[in-house]
This record gives C-alpha cells, sequence and structure tokens, in this order.
C-alpha cells in the first residue's frame, strides 16, 4: 500500500514539473519552441488558462505527502516491532511454563518412585529380573553425565557471565534449557532407577539397604529440590535479562554490564555442585556401612 501511494506522489511531482510551462507540453520542447509558445500565448485568454502553478507551493505540498508517507511508514514498522518484542516475550513465558510443568510431573514422578520402593519395597517386580552388572553399569553412566553436567555448566556460565558480551550470554542462555533436557535430566533419572534397581539386587530392596544408599537418595531429592526453586526458577528471568542486554548492545549501546540475575545465578550453581561432591561422598565413602554417622557414634 505504501509503494502505491509512493508511486501516485513521483506521478504528482512529474505533472507538476510539466505545469510549470505555459501548457503540459512546452516544457520537454526545445528553448526556441518553448519561447515562441510563450511568446504567441502573452496577453492572450489561452494562455492565462493555462497559467503555471506556483512551483514552491507545489514542491511543499509533494514534500508534506511523502513525509506523511514516511510517518506513517515509520509508525506502522514500529507497530510491528513493538509486537514482535512482545510476542518473543510471551513465548519465552509460555515455553518456560511448559519446562517448569513437565519437570515438575518428572521429579514428582521420579521421587514418588523412590518414595514407593523405599517405604513398601521392591517396585516394580521386574528390577529384580534385570542383571546387576546392568544396572552397575547404567549406574556410573548416569552419574558421571549428572555429575558432570552440573560441574562443567556451572564453570562455563560463570566465564560466559564474566565476559560481559551480549552475544555470547544471548547464546549460552538460549541453549541452557536444551542442556538440562538432554543431559541432566536423563541422566539423573537413569542414576536414580539403576540405584533403586542395584538396592533391590544386591540388598533385596531400598527398604532394607544399608544406611548410606538411603542418605544418597535423600540427598537427590534434596538437591532435586534445590535445583527447581533456585536454577530453573530463575532461567526464564535470566534469558529475558539478556535479550534487554542484546537489544541494547545491536542499537549501539557500549559498556553493558552483566544483568544481576546472570550474576546471582551462580551461588545456586555451586551449590548444586555441592550435593554432587556429598553424593559421591556417599556413593565412595559410605557413611554409616563402613563407618557409623556422626550422629550415631
Amino acid at each position: 500500500m505504501v509503494l502505491t501511494r509512493r508511486s501516485a506522489a513521483a506521478a504528482l511531482s512529474a505533472a507538476a514539473v510539466m505545469l510549470t510551462s505555459c501548457n503540459g507540453v512546452s516544457a520537454f520542447a526545445p528553448p526556441s519552441a518553448a519561447a515562441h509558445t510563450r511568446n504567441n500565448c502573452i496577453g492572450t485568454s489561452q494562455c492565462e488558462a493555462a497559467s503555471p502553478l506556483p512551483r514552491a507551493t507545489t514542491q511543499v505540498h509533494l514534500f508534506d505527502l511523502l513525509k506523511k508517507e514516511d510517518e506513517a511508514l515509520a509508525t506502522t514498522n514500529g507497530a510491528v516491532e513493538l509486537v514482535d518484542e512482545s510476542s518473543e516475550g510471551d513465548w519465552v513465558d509460555e515455553s518456560k511454563k511448559v519446562e517448569l510443568i513437565l519437570l515438575g510431573i518428572w521429579g514428582a514422578s521420579i521421587s514418588g518412585f523412590i518414595l514407593v520402593n523405599n517405604f513398601y519395597g521392591p517396585w516394580p517386580e521386574v528390577l529384580r529380573t534385570v542383571p546387576e552388572r546392568t544396572f552397575f553399569l547404567s549406574h556410573m553412566i548416569g552419574g558421571m553425565l549428572f555429575g558432570g553436567g552440573i560441574i562443567l555448566t556451572t564453570c562455563i556460565e560463570r566465564l560466559v557471565a564474566k565476559s560481559g558480551n551480549p552475544q555470547v550470554l544471548q547464546f549460552w542462555f538460549d541453549k541452557v534449557p536444551e542442556l538440562d533436557g538432554l543431559i541432566v535430566v536423563p541422566a539423573l533419572t537413569i542414576s536414580m532407577v539403576s540405584g533403586t534397581g542395584l538396592s533391590i539386587v544386591r540388598y533385596g530392596g531400598l527398604n532394607i539397604a544399608p544406611p548410606h544408599v538411603g542418605a544418597i537418595f535423600w540427598t537427590l531429592i534434596a538437591f532435586m529440590t534445590w535445583w527447581a526453586a533456585t536454577d530453573l526458577t530463575t532461567q526464564g528471568t535470566a534469558l529475558k535479562a539478556v535479550e534487554r542486554m542484546y537489544e541494547q548492545y545491536e542499537m549501539g549501546e557500549e559498556g553493558l554490564e552483566t544483568p544481576k540475575v546472570v550474576v546471582d545465578r551462580h551461588v545456586s550453581n555451586v551449590v548444586s555442585c555441592f550435593f554432587v561432591l556429598l553424593l559421591y561422598s556417599f556413593m565412595v565413602l559410605k557413611p554409616g556401612t563402613l563407618f557409623p554417622f556422626p550422629w550415631n557414634a
């Protein structure tokens, strides 16, 4: 629609140039012909009828018309940009809500699985038929990916935050949910299910396993609670803050600082790393089995 109006304005401009002469054709005639035409029409009614439009008035009118078209186009583009930004923000909110709902379902399911095996007994019975080495290998792989993923992402995120680079920050926080979904959550699931299977095959069930096994699972549940409350709930806020920082960067602003919510996430990540170290300490040292817990000494 804007292109059509500009074409019309251009046509009006061409018509105005033609009308600046005594008639609509003489502007394109040779100089001698144009002069002859002007001499012939002096003092006649035809010349008065075909008198030219004031050049300044016509140009101002066309200039105003084009200016209004530019303003309308800018307003339209601005509205589209605002709609796009609003839509993007809504998309981030909705995707984060869906992610939290799915993770909540996963957390409730895996916690229920652990609690049933801890208070009721081996469940489901099919776990008794799986070879012990299969559970052990799965437990080692799941624990390796889980612990490595938590510690590695903590170090990377700290370096990203310290860099203060809007492009790097935007890329990182756009990919963090993918890392959680592809590495941390599956690894934690494999580790907990295989650990439960190991307790069933080796000891007869999680509810009658040695004390260090129960301590490991309670620590895992505590970790999941901490991770959901401090890490997952701040990912969406951090992503929005980084997106705003990136927009300012694209507009040419300099001296931008890393958003505070991004910097504060380091505390949550470090605590998560300590949970990982505590879990591995329980698995290796086996407190309550190789030696008594301090409160039982």
